[in-house]
C-alpha cells in the first residue's frame, strides 16, 4: 500500500463508561470515525464480539497526515476476531502504560510479543497479526510510514524500557502533540509529525540529539514529568534530571529558557503545590514542620516564606481560608 501522507490531520476520541448503553453503537461509531479519517492508510482489523459489545475505556487517536498515535486506556480485554489480507508497509510503535498487550506471532518476532507497562515493542508491519489484551490495558500505538524508518527495524524489532531518556523525549513530545494538535498550523503539524519521526529514530538508536531545537520542548517537558513523579525525593534536582535524561545541565537549562520559570523554579512551584493540597486536604494532620522537611524545603522558615511568595499566605492562614 502506499505511504504517501494523507490530508488529514486532527483528533478523535470514543469515551464510554462501564454503565454506559448501546456500546456496540459507540464502538461502531469510533470505527467509522477511523475509517473515514486514515482507514485508507490504516485499516483496522475486525474485532470479536465481546470487545465490540463490551468495550469500557477511552481512546484518543491523532493523526498527522501519515502518522498516527492511538491511545487507549481501558477496562475491558480487546481481543481481534479477523485481521485481514491487507498489505502494509509501516512501523508500529507499542508502549505498554498498563496490563499487558500480546501480539500474536509477529511475522519478524518469531513467535509471540508481550507488551506489559513499562516496556515498548517496535516492528515493520507488512501482514497484520491479532492480539489481545489485558482486561485493564493502557498503551500507545504509533504508526509510521515504513520508508522512514524500514531501514532500521526491517526484520529485527526493538525492544526496551519506556523509562529510557530517548523513550521519554518521545513520550513526552506526544503528549504535548495531542495537547495542541488542534491549534496546530500546516507548518506546526509538519514539525511535529517530523519531530516524532526523528524521535522514533533516536529510541532505536537509543539516542536524541539534544540540540536539535525541534526537540527542546519535548526535553523540558520529560524533565517536568520526571519531576512531577519526584517531588517528595530528597535527591530531585536539576541535576539528578539531566543525569537521567543522559544531558547536561546546561543544556535542560537551554530547554527551560523559552518558559516562565527555571526548572528549579518549576521544581520548587510543584513543592508548593503538593504542599497546599495537602495542607487542606479535609484528613490532613500535617503540620508545617511535616510539610516543610516532606517537600525538602530548609526548614519551616524557609517553607513559611517561599509558600506566602507563592499563596500570599502563611500556610496556616491558606488552610484555614480553605476550610
Amino acid at each position: 500500500m502506499s505511504s504517501r501522507p494523507s490530508a488529514k490531520v486532527g483528533a478523535f476520541a470514543i469515551d464510554v463508561d462501564s454503565t454506559g448503553t448501546g456500546r456496540r453503537g459507540t464502538w461502531e461509531l469510533f470505527v467509522d470515525t477511523w475509517n473515514v479519517r486514515m482507514g485508507d492508510l490504516y485499516p483496522l482489523p475486525e474485532f470479536s464480539a465481546s470487545t465490540v459489545d463490551g468495550f469500557r475505556g477511552t481512546m484518543r487517536s491523532v493523526t498527522l497526515h501519515d502518522t498516527v498515535v492511538n491511545e487507549l486506556w481501558g477496562s475491558s480485554s480487546v481481543r481481534t476476531e479477523a485481521v485481514g489480507t491487507h498489505e502494509h508497509d509501516h512501523i508500529r510503535l507499542y508502549v505498554g502504560l498498563r496490563g499487558v498487550t500480546t501480539l500474536r506471532d509477529a511475522h519478524d518476532q518469531g513467535g509471540d510479543a508481550h507488551i506489559s507497562a513499562g516496556t515498548y515493542f517496535m516492528h515493520h508491519v507488512v501482514t497484520e497479526n491479532h492480539f489481545h489484551t489485558t482486561p485493564e490495558i493502557g498503551r500507545r500505538i504509533f504508526i509510521f510510514p515504513g520508508d522512514v524508518l524500514r531501514s532500521l527495524v526491517a526484520r529485527k524489532p526493538r525492544t526496551g524500557r519506556a523509562t529510557s531518556p530517548a523513550a521519554q523525549i518521545l513520550m513526552a513530545h506526544t503528549t504535548m502533540v495531542q495537547r495542541t494538535v488542534s491549534d496546530l498550523g500546516p507548518a506546526g503539524v509538519h514539525a511535529a509529525r517530523n519531530a516524532l519521526l526523528e524521535l522514533a529514530k533516536g529510541l532505536v538508536l537509543d539516542h536524541f540529539d539534544d540540540r536539535e531545537p525541534a526537540f527542546i520542548p519535548a526535553l523540558a517537558q520529560a524533565a517536568m514529568d520526571l519531576a512531577d513523579v519526584r517531588l517528595t525525593d530528597a535527591e530531585l534536582s536539576p541535576a539528578t534530571i539531566a543525569t537521567h535524561l543522559h544531558v547536561s545541565v546546561r543544556t535542560l537549562q537551554r530547554a527551560f529558557a523559552s518558559l516562565d520559570e527555571s526548572f528549579s523554579a518549576y521544581i520548587r512551584r510543584r513543592r508548593l503545590e503538593e504542599a497546599a493540597a495537602a495542607l487542606t486536604a479535609p484528613e490532613s494532620r500535617l503540620s508545617v514542620s511535616e510539610a516543610a522537611a516532606r517537600w525538602h524545603f530548609t526548614d519551616s522558615s524557609h517553607f513559611i516564606r517561599a509558600f506566602k511568595k507563592q499563596y500570599r499566605a502563611t500556610p496556616a492562614q491558606f488552610a484555614r481560608r480553605s476550610a
